[in-house]
């Protein structure tokens, strides 16, 4: 009895804790993508016959004044727009047969009959709405709450790693890195983590003294806020609370909006 309690309430957990926020964000992200193809379609003069949030069959739904069906189907893993004279959802490119089966007045309004500009426009509106997204909500978080940084100091370094081989010593305070100056030790990473296999020279302060060292950062697989594995490029330090000395920094609006823009451009940096 006792085991298939814990399996219910194991299950139940994994639901509420794991699967139901997952499908939420997703949901989130896909309806905003799709909105992009939508809103740019409809301003190019393309026709749209279908909004939908999931695949399968539809479990609600409404025609809209100019003829697009907006549902939200059963199977919650995606979405699709479907512009007028797409054959699938896919939008994959129709036969002659099949534009030939259009009406002059669809042919008009067609996806695949418009200019190149309109179509690559569409195209690219949907993941630069999720960029957008990207910023409004790193924008949000640090209007409200601010940025929690600790100071660019090492706490420890990596035995064998390549801070260890250029001689950088637990204490050591990042000042430059390739002529940038950092701030935080979050910097550091930013600046390092695209960078595997390029010498990159760090400028330090030791004892009241600024050296300069070089080391090659180098590839390590790690898992990012979203459990994806992705390869970033390290030097094998670390910082702790006790020498990071952490703060959290706050920011106007307009400063919360160039701090969310600047992290949007280091995410795809760090994930390619």
């Amino acid at each position: 009895m006792n085991e298939i309690l814990h399996a219910v309430f194991s299950t139940q957990g994994f639901v509420l804790g794991t699967l139901v926020p997952f499908l939420f964000v997703l949901t989130v992200v896909v309806f905003v993508h799709e909105m992009g193809h939508y809103l740019i379609g409809r301003w190019c003069g393309i026709g749209v016959k279908a909004f939908a949030i999931g695949f399968g069959p539809e479990l609600f739904g409404f025609n809209d004044r100019y003829g697009t069906r907006w549902k939200l189907c059963a199977i919650p893993l995606g979405g699709y727009v479907k512009f007028v004279g797409d054959m699938n959802a896919t939008s994959s490119q129709p036969s002659a047969e099949d534009i030939e089966s259009l009406t002059e007045a669809e042919r008009e309004v067609a996806f695949h009959t418009q200019p190149i500009w309109k179509r690559a426009a569409t195209v690219v509106a949907g993941p630069l709405f999720n960029f957008l997204l990207t910023i409004a909500v790193f924008a949000v978080l640090f209007s409200l709450y601010g940025r929690p940084v600790m100071e660019p100091t090492v706490a420890e370094v990596v035995a064998g790693s390549p801070a260890a081989r250029a001689g950088i010593q637990p204490g050591d305070r990042f000042v430059k890195v390739d002529g940038s100056k950092v701030e935080t030790f979050a910097d550091v990473q930013r600046l390092v983590s695209g960078r595997a296999g390029d010498a990159i020279t760090f400028t330090m302060l030791r004892d009241g003294k600024e050296i300069t060292v070089t080391a090659t950062p180098q590839p390590m697989e790690q898992q990012d806020a979203l459990g994806n594995k992705v390869k970033v490029a390290v030097i094998g330090v670390a910082n702790n609370t006790e020498l990071g000395q952490p703060r959290l920094v706050s920011y106007t609006p307009a400063g919360a909006l160039a701090a969310a823009v600047e992290e949007t451009g280091h995410v795809i940096e760090r994930t390619g």
